[in-house]
């Protein structure tokens, strides 16, 4: 009879509680439910996502590979369409871009690796490669607006490098001065490739010598 009486007491208790909380209990199981289902929604269209753009990456590479350069082109669209911001886009850029420079058409290659700057994944890399284009196509002025001035880290060496080529290529001698300069501390800093470092001493050594012919020609 006591144990009918303390169920009883129980459920009566329950029913009181589901009666005061059940509604926002109810609410906030919806709400879990809703956002478990958004998350796994998400992953499964970025997987889908991941999976379409790697394929239409492979495209590109057998098209490159079988000298098929329009057809590569024609894919890259569809992937920098469809696919912009994804590290499978920017590499097939980089490769087209890449077959563009072997075939001579450096302008076109030029075109993509710019639009490649606004890619995340390989916005580093791109501007690299985007300031060599400029600097082989004697467009140095190019190469200086296109690097930012907050440069991270780990591309400082390489890209203040090319950006004091340009400078030099425009006669600006101490502004590549200053550029090669920080290029050599960051690579003696960090390890720097010898050779690397040594052809950056003489491009130094070569702008100081301009440097102080003009100083005398000024005397």
């Amino acid at each position: 009879m006591r144990e009918d009486l303390e169920q009883q007491e129980q459920m009566q208790n329950l029913k009181a509680f589901w009666k005061a909380n059940g509604k926002w209990i109810t609410s906030i199981l919806s709400l879990v439910f809703i956002i478990v289902a958004s998350v796994n929604g998400w992953k499964l269209w970025n997987n889908y996502k991941k999976e379409k753009a790697s394929n239409i990456l492979n495209s590109v590479e057998k098209q490159l590979e079988a000298q098929n350069l329009d057809v590569a082109l024609r894919l890259y669209t569809e992937i920098s369409d469809d696919y912009s911001d994804t590290l499978q886009s920017g590499l097939a850029g980089l490769l087209v871009a890449k077959a563009l420079v072997s075939d001579g058409q450096s302008d076109q290659a030029a075109s993509i690796l710019k639009g490649l700057t606004g890619n995340s994944q390989v916005k580093w890399l791109a501007i690299i490669r985007l300031s060599s284009i400029f600097l082989d196509l004697n467009r140095p002025g190019e190469v200086v607006k296109i690097i930012p001035e907050n440069i991270p880290e780990h591309w400082v060496g390489i890209i203040l490098d090319r950006r004091g080529d340009a400078f030099a290529t425009m006669g600006n001698f101490d502004s590549a001065k200053k550029d090669w300069s920080k290029a050599l501390d960051y690579y003696n800093q960090n390890g720097g490739n010898q050779d690397v470092t040594r052809f950056i001493s003489r491009k130094l050594a070569t702008i100081e010598a301009s440097l102080n012919e003009l100083e005398v020609k000024k005397d």
